[in-house]
């Protein structure tokens, strides 16, 4: 921010001979509950925040981002459930005759095979998933940092034209109590002092516009970063970069390899490859083999002989051992729909991938001419348009202090300076706006 403290000739060093008399500040005609805020309250260049503590901060504390990192929570635990095998099946039975004697009692249970690797694709599909997720999460970072970066550039711009209005308002007041005492003394007229006075005010009205400005852009940056309104922070940053030149070649091909975006795509495209694998496994025979035990106690009305020769009721009892193997036969289910959605679904990840491939090229491109030609208007606006203002502003205050010129050339010619200067503020917020916007394009920080 050193390009702030400009040079700024005091108007209390002209050599000005006026009459008249004035009753009334500046100041007095303000309400007495607007609360001035300098500049300095919200700009510190020793003990501030820097823009890369705030991301660092944003990508910890955001509520949203940190929803949407659950997310990954859920992908990961879709990943342990696919991996686990089905659960055995247990049946417990019996039987028991109405009014008689015989029952029964059996026990079994199955267990799923999960043929062809079944487990395997499911758990294949499940850690795509968590992969997309975790490029999606990723992306979402990459426009939060850039969302962050951009509204730290609002705030310093705004600080700056505060900053720049502060200095000129206190240059605008010692002239006016300079114009006070000669109006005073009768050496001046009280139409200069009024005009003067109705300046010092009017640039008043711009301090207090630009401070409201200042706290509406740190309030966006703390909503971005997840801080509370009540909390103070102070800014430390310049809005000014040094000019640096990138090879777009080198651009395209680092935006190739760190968009988290187009890395989801081609996630989605593994996702969808992993399904039809899935679908088509599962269209093939499955099989659970079953064991089980079974007790009956069966017998008959009459009566029988046994070993010694006595008659006894025919009654036994068994032990019985079964097992066996259940398959499932796809006969007419074969995931035949499933297979074409899939395939469909697999073109459209193709066609998403070039769309994004196709989309971050033209990023790339467009944001490094905007930066270009950004910085060449930093440049040009400099030395051909803020220099030459200032040089202006200072020969029409010389020539009104040697009688050749009126007050009112001196303020209209200020008011010209003010745009000038303000427009520098929003030239150089665009060269810094254009960085940032390069850097998100590529998806990485440049050097």
């Amino acid at each position: 921010m050193k390009r702030l403290l400009f040079t700024y000739r005091p108007w209390l060093l002209m050599t000005v001979v006026l009459a008249g008399s004035l009753s009334l500040s500046a100041q007095s005609v303000l309400p007495p509950d607007i609360a001035s805020r300098p500049a300095s309250d919200f700009l510190d260049l020793q003990q501030g925040v820097t823009e890369s503590e705030l991301v660092t901060r944003a990508l910890a504390s955001n509520p949203t981002l940190l929803a949407q990192r659950q997310q990954i929570a859920m992908a990961k635990g879709d990943v342990v459930q696919a991996n686990l095998r089905k659960n055995p099946s247990l049946t417990l039975g019996g039987l028991k005759e109405v009014n008689g004697g015989d029952n029964s009692f059996n026990v079994g249970g199955m267990l799923p095979l999960e043929l062809y690797g079944r487990r395997a694709r499911r758990t294949e599909v499940a850690q795509s998933k968590e992969d997309a997720t975790q490029q999606s999460v990723a992306d979402q970072e990459r426009l939060l940092t850039g969302e962050v970066r951009t509204r730290f550039g609002e705030a310093l711009a705004s600080i700056r034209n505060l900053m720049f209005v502060e200095q000129l308002l206190q240059v605008n007041q010692d002239f006016l109590k300079l114009m006070e005492d000669r109006v005073r003394e009768g050496a001046t007229p009280p139409l200069d002092a009024d005009e003067t006075r109705v300046e010092v005010n009017r640039i008043e009205t711009l301090r207090i516009d630009y401070q409201a400005k200042t706290e509406i852009a740190l309030l966006a940056l703390k909503e971005a970063v997840g801080i509370d309104p009540e909390e103070s922070i102070r800014l430390k940053g310049a809005l000014e970069l040094a000019p640096l030149t990138y090879d777009q070649k080198l651009l395209l091909q680092l935006a190739m390899d760190h968009r988290p975006d187009l890395a989801f795509q081609r996630a989605n495209e593994a996702l969808a490859n992993a399904e039809l694998r899935l679908d088509k496994t599962t269209a093939k025979p499955d099989a659970s083999i079953f064991g089980g035990y079974q007790r009956p106690d069966s017998g008959f009305s009459q009566q029988g002989f046994d070993a010694a020769g006595n008659l006894t009721p025919i009654r036994q009892t068994f032990n019985y051992a079964t097992f066996g193997l259940n398959i499932d036969l796809p006969l007419f289910n074969r995931n035949q729909g499933a297979v074409v959605s899939d395939t469909a679904a697999i073109q459209a990840a193709r066609s998403q991938v070039a769309a994004v491939n196709l989309s971050l090229r033209h990023e790339v491109s467009q944001n490094l001419v905007r930066l270009n030609g950004a910085q060449t208007r930093v440049m040009v606006y400099r030395s051909g348009v803020r220099d030459q203002a200032n040089h202006n502003l200072d020969v029409v205050r010389q020539t009104y202090s040697y009688g050749r010129t009126t007050l009112l050339d001196v303020i209209a010619e200020q008011r010209r300076y003010i745009d000038i200067e303000t427009g520098y503020t929003d030239i150089l917020l665009d060269a810094y706006a254009a960085r940032i916007a390069l850097e998100q394009a590529v998806g990485t920080n440049l050097p």
